[in-house]
């Protein structure tokens, strides 16, 4: 069994409270004494040496300060109707000084944290992001399908979840994960008789003091949360676990359909149990559930009974912003990504003439073309008429952008210095394999990006194309197109000395005309008709 090292808090040098100040993002909200960041980073050189003697104080005394632990809210829309109260986000907004202290903190405790964590917790964690946790979960359903089993997923909704945080049973917790007594003591003050307020426009409520939870929008709250949630993995063990804050996703794979949703349910049970016994609040009314089918039957849907309910299994799923088909085809989130590009497009062209060269192409560059940036490489894998659907939108917004609707697309891309979106997506597969290989991303990525052990000295960052045995799930996974691409680059641009630099010169790089995936084959088929 793992046993964690012990860990207590260390102080903070000049050198470091001096960087800290003048990282601070200047574009973010004042806290409750209305003190901005840009005239506290004008001083830093004079605050520095004061603010680090009051963290080391209150390090030495096990007490974090009051007036730091005084917060206030401003409700931040999330999604849906703007009238309910449970589409807004309440985020703290700490006082400068605050700020600086937590990142004190986070740094100190971040290499204890990292080295307890589950590599499948991937929120607030350096190099982890949501495109990430859906990449890990896709390849592997992939996978899986691909050798002939059914798969299964439940997403688990939670309400509240930071708020509903016990104090005393996440200090627990801490002591078990290895956190001495005066570290304990002073995460014990850091929790207890924090106050906060609501503002809307210019209008603030009374303080009232908090009894659970844990600052959401802090730099210390969501590492806090990390800890408290980690020990949920080892409770489910018939199906894997993706979390990525409050957002939990569980997987199942079986040979048989009545065997996978026994499993489904089982872990979704014993996961709304964990939640119970340690003071949050699941709805599984609520929770998404979607099986596909290896057989190809789509729209076979199927009941699963958790906590007391009755969970019909959905064509598509919503996670993390992606929608999610039971083909895996992504169809759905392609068309609802060019409609809303198509609609902002037809504003700007209403607009048109009273907009400048410089304005239109920022507003392009911003509003339009940045709808196709979040998780391509989760949805890139699609249709040829969903790929044609995205290269029409650029087609439009560049024909837009210098009036000319005479030229080939090739001749625009090229006048915009611009890659089509196909040649777009291999350079970030590209990316993601370098980031991969040189330890910039999780290490659950090595599972769909595997260098190859056995690779030459004249090609040693070779990665291994991987087993499978069919096309749609097999041959058509980044898994084993990612080889196809990655293997062709040059050594010296796989080989570049920094993730920076890489990314400089794969911007340069062009020739995928002999590449086989099945992104390529569509772009040769680009100019023909689309389907009826």
């Amino acid at each position: 069994m793992f046993t964690p090292s012990k860990f207590s808090l260390k102080h903070a040098t000049r050198k470091e409270v001096n960087t800290l100040i003048k990282e601070l993002d200047t574009g973010k909200s004042v806290g409750y004494d209305k003190i901005p960041a840009k005239y506290v980073k004008i001083v830093a050189d004079i605050l520095d040496e004061p603010l680090t003697k009051i963290i080391n104080t209150s390090i030495d005394k096990n007490q974090f300060c009051e007036h730091a632990k005084v917060a206030v809210v401003p409700p931040i829309y999330k999604k849906k109707d703007r009238t309910l109260k449970e589409n807004y986000r309440p985020v703290s907004v700490l006082n400068v000084f605050s700020k600086i202290f937590e990142k004190h903190l986070k740094n100190s405790i971040e290499p204890h944290v990292n080295e307890i964590l589950s590599a499948f917790i991937s929120a607030y964690r350096k190099n982890y992001s949501t495109s990430h946790v859906i990449l890990k979960l896709i390849e592997e359903w992939r996978k899986q399908l691909d050798q002939g089993k059914f798969v299964g997923t439940v997403l688990m909704d939670l309400s509240k979840a930071f708020d509903c945080v016990p104090h005393d049973l996440l200090i627990a917790k801490l002591e078990a994960y290895g956190y001495d007594l005066n570290a304990l003591t002073f995460f014990y003050s850091y929790l207890k008789r924090r106050k906060q307020c609501v503002k809307i426009n210019n209008w603030i409520s009374s303080f009232q003091e908090l009894i659970s939870g844990v600052p959401q929008g802090s730099n210390l709250g969501p590492i806090l949360f990390n800890i408290f949630i980690n020990d949920l993995y080892f409770w489910i063990v018939n199906s894997d676990l993706a979390n990525y804050a409050d957002d939990n996703t569980i997987s199942a794979f079986a040979n048989f359909i009545k065997e996978l949703i026994t499993k489904l349910e089982k872990d979704s049970e014993v996961a709304i149990q964990w939640f119970k016994d340690n003071g949050m609040s699941a709805n599984p009314d609520k929770f998404q559930a979607m099986i596909i089918n290896k057989c190809g039957r789509y729209k076979d849907l199927h009941s699963l009974k958790i906590g007391g309910f009755d969970i019909t299994s959905e064509e598509s799923v919503d996670l993390l912003g992606i929608e999610i088909d039971n083909k895996l085809n992504f169809n759905s989130q392609i068309g609802s990504l060019c409609k809303s590009a198509a609609g902002q497009l037809n504003t700007i062209n209403a607009y048109n003439k009273y907009i400048n060269f410089e304005a239109k192409k920022a507003l392009l560059e911003s509003f339009v073309q940045s709808n196709f940036n979040y998780c391509p490489l989760v949805w890139m894998l699609t249709s040829p008429k969903s790929m044609r659907k995205i290269e029409s939108i650029q087609e439009r917004a560049l024909r837009l952008l210098f009036d000319n609707y005479v030229d080939t697309y090739e001749n625009l891309l090229e006048r915009a210095n611009k890659p089509n979106m196909v040649t777009r997506m291999h350079r970030s597969l590209a990316i993601e394999v370098y980031k991969t290989l040189n330890g910039y991303n999780p290490s659950y990525m090595k599972d769909v990006f595997m260098q190859n052990s056995r690779a030459t000295t004249r090609r040693p960052n070779d990665i291994i194309v991987q087993g499978y045995k069919g096309v749609t799930y097999g041959k058509n996974s980044l898994r084993v197109i990612a080889p196809t691409v990655w293997n062709k680059l040059p050594n010296d641009l796989r080989t570049a000395p920094s993730l920076l630099f890489f990314k400089g010169l794969i911007k340069t790089w062009n020739d995928f005309e002999h590449c086989k995936c099945k992104m390529c084959n569509v772009m040769s088929n680009i100019s023909e008709p689309e389907d009826p």
